[in-house]
């Protein structure tokens, strides 16, 4: 019901309130309303597209952003204000009844539809511990980009700020795709922070020495490789509600709000700096020594505080589009798997018995076991383009776990197991454990 009230505030705004110079009430309806009905587009769009299949819904984000570019430019093509806020509503109006009809089209079934938080914290947990690390070097991108905005504000340099974002965006997304078309695409967005960290610190240490009427440049590369992260996490976002069938509005809502709330302490560090408290030193120098604590900071909470544990999260993948699908030779029916969980008289050979939870610890054969068994999974994931959550299914019932205590290793519901054996084994042109089991023990090393 919220576009419905976005049109009234914004037609009142325009038509009665802002005449009549009620600045104050003028704010909360003119501008609160629709930002937050922005967001809720943001969200119920991210919502309905990653309730399709993973590479559906990962062409749809893709295809948004050069999407977005040609409206922004045919927004630009008319200059006078009433227009533009016609075919803004005109827009709004056309963005809801598009979202009605494909939230009909949407499987009421599929596990990030129907696990709620209460009924599933432990898959919820898991999916922010997966996401909120990157979720934080993307945040850091953001407050530097938010620093610049306040900044550009000043130099009459936001057209090329806002241009080099809108670039960046459009030639990630169609790199990506024109890769995507041929080969599987892997990285971590970990990484990518890591290896522009000592240029962030550079760029950063350098910003006190900048001419203003040359910052732009420096600036515009910085938002590029911002909408890059930016794009990216939107995708990880869609893989982590698959791998953990959680709610898409859960990952896209905490991804969103730590970018805004990093841009805007950015944002309000730039036009802090010619305040009483700074007043004794340049300012481009005070929001250097500012924006270095930051980064450090975020360093610190990601890697700092967790030596030990693993520090990279999950991988950005998307896998090829080239693959050809393997021919099942019966459909894939639910019942069989169940039955072999619930006899367990599948046996792997070399290792423990199907049946089992998990295999025994402490002996050197099952350890020999689980360590050829992890090549030979990772073979196969490579020759049928299996993610990494179709993987680690596939190896734990190998190793002997059931549906039910796959779903507790990995923090999931057997409802979202169900849904990734699906995929394996529609992948792997197979419809029974048998089948399963029968190839990867047939794999050569």
């Amino acid at each position: 019901m919220f576009p419905p009230i976005m049109i009234v505030a914004l037609l009142a705004s325009r038509l009665f309130i802002a005449p009549m110079g009620f600045v104050a009430l003028d704010t909360i309806i003119g501008f609160v309303i629709p930002a937050v009905g922005t967001y809720l587009f943001v969200f119920a769009w991210f919502s309905v597209i990653a309730a399709h299949n993973v590479e559906d819904s990962l062409l749809s984000i893709l295809l948004a952003w050069p999407f977005t570019v040609a409206l922004r430019a045919f927004f630009g093509l008319f200059e006078a204000e009433i227009v533009k806020f016609a075919l803004s509503m005109l827009l709004i109006c056309a963005a809801w009844l598009l979202l009605i009809g494909q939230s009909k089209r949407i499987e009421v079934g599929l596990p990030m539809v129907v696990n709620m938080p209460r009924e599933n914290k432990n898959s919820y947990i898991h999916a922010l511990g997966s996401i909120w690390k990157c979720a934080l070097y993307c945040g850091a991108f953001a407050f530097l980009g938010g620093v610049i905005r306040s900044l550009s504000l000043q130099i009459v340099a936001m057209n090329y700020i806002n241009y080099a974002s809108i670039l960046g965006g459009l030639l990630s997304a169609l790199a990506i795709v024109a890769i995507w078309r041929v080969k599987t695409v892997r990285y971590s967005i970990s990484h990518v922070f890591q290896v522009l960290f000592p240029l962030l610190v550079l760029l950063v240490c350098a910003l006190p020495f900048f001419d203003m009427k040359a910052f732009f440049w420096p600036a515009a590369a910085l938002y590029m490789v911002y909408s890059f992260m930016s794009l990216s996490m939107q995708v990880l976002c869609v893989q982590v509600t698959h791998d953990y069938g959680v709610s898409p509005s859960f990952c896209i809502s905490f991804q969103t709000g730590v970018s805004v709330c990093m841009q805007g302490l950015g944002y309000l560090l730039g036009n802090a700096v010619n305040s009483e408290p700074f007043s004794q030193i340049p300012p481009l120098a005070t929001i250097a020594l500012i924006s270095l604590a930051m980064l450090a900071l975020v360093v610190y909470f990601t890697r700092g505080l967790f030596i030990s544990q693993e520090t990279d999260g999950r991988s950005v993948e998307f896998l090829s589009l080239a693959r050809k699908p393997h021919q099942a030779e019966a459909p894939f029916d639910e019942t069989e798997i169940v039955a072999d969980d619930e006899t367990a008289d599948v046996a792997a050979d070399e290792g423990p018995a199907a049946g089992d939870e998990e295999p025994a610890a402490g002996h050197e054969s099952d350890l020999s076991y689980v360590g050829n068994l992890s090549a030979r999974c990772e073979a196969i994931g490579e020759e049928y383009y299996l993610s990494q959550r179709e993987i680690e299914v596939m190896q734990l019932f190998m190793q002997g776990y059931t549906m039910s205590s796959i779903a507790k290793e990995l923090f999931i519901s057997e409802n979202t197991v169900k849904t990734h054996t699906r995929r394996l084994y529609s992948k792997l042109g197979i419809n029974k454990k048998q089948q399963l089991f029968n190839l990867v023990n047939g794999r050569t090393e």
